[in-house]
């Protein structure tokens, strides 16, 4: 029998809530702007890029039509995400340079040496294992390949703040988070070099203000149109909750990049 809507985390109710707040094709904050900041100082031009947690699909279509990508492999393990990012390919033009396929958690579907950069934008967060990730993202990477991508992170370690642990029960979502120096470490054992990290937390401090500014007043109103009140109040509360811990400093979303010798 296949599955419900309401098996999978990103329902059609969450896909649409999300969208309402980081714009059209985009599961998680910055849009296009934010993607441009991540890639700064990076070539696509030509490259083969494999998108790991690709989602609706806007960024796929983005590397190609705006920073020249050759061809795009978007991943994810979600059947209705891949379904949207097939059809936005299709509808952008772009469906022979942008193509998706459905996997399972585990080691990476594809030959070494298959990839010239491996993309990845806020998917990381719901892996367990982070180091063997990176070993694979290295062995599916070419020779002088590059890693880059963002990533949710915490400060410190051990045990959450309260604060921490209450939004985590409202995002209804499974996350494995590790900060900074935990990261910088696992993309260095996994045999990465040039790991550069760029803590973004200041950014996000204004970005959560957006956010929550689109949940009010008209806006609101009209969120709760499309997915029911209950819904739009729990959106409204998971992302006030989440300014709290952004203010604290525990959650960090960061930039990354690593290469391959």
């Amino acid at each position: 029998m296949p599955n419900s809507d309401e098996t999978y985390e990103y329902t059609e109710d969450f896909i649409a809530a999300l969208q309402w707040m980081w714009g059209d094709g985009y599961l998680s904050p910055g849009g296009p702007q934010e993607v441009a900041v991540l890639l700064d100082g990076l070539d696509l031009t030509g490259c083969d890029v494999l998108d790991i947690g690709s989602g609706l699909g806007a960024i796929d279509v983005l590397l190609v039509q705006e920073h020249g990508a050759n061809n795009v492999v978007g991943i994810d393990i979600e059947p209705p995400l891949i379904e949207h990012a097939r059809q936005r390919a299709v509808k952008a033009g772009v469906a022979e340079q942008v193509q998706y396929r459905l996997v399972e958690p585990g080691p990476l579907p594809f030959e070494d040496g298959s990839f010239d950069v491996v993309f990845s934008k806020d998917a990381i967060i719901q892996i367990s294992d982070k180091v063997a990730l990176y070993q694979d993202v290295l062995r599916v990477l070419r020779a002088g390949g590059v890693f880059v991508g963002s990533d949710w992170l915490r400060s410190g370690e051990g045990e959450y703040s309260d604060q921490f642990k209450e939004w985590l029960i409202a995002v209804q979502l499974t996350f494995d988070m590790k900060n900074l120096e935990q990261t910088r470490s696992a993309l260095e054992r996994a045999g990465f070099v040039d790991v550069k990290l760029k803590d973004r937390n200041e950014w996000y401090r204004q970005e959560i203000k957006n956010e929550l500014a689109t949940l009010s007043g008209r806006n609101y109103a009209e969120l709760i149109k499309r997915i029911g009140e209950e819904k739009a109040a729990h959106r409204l509360r998971s992302s006030t909750l989440k300014q709290r811990v952004v203010e604290r400093g525990e959650l960090r979303p960061t930039h990354f990049s690593a290469h391959k010798t």
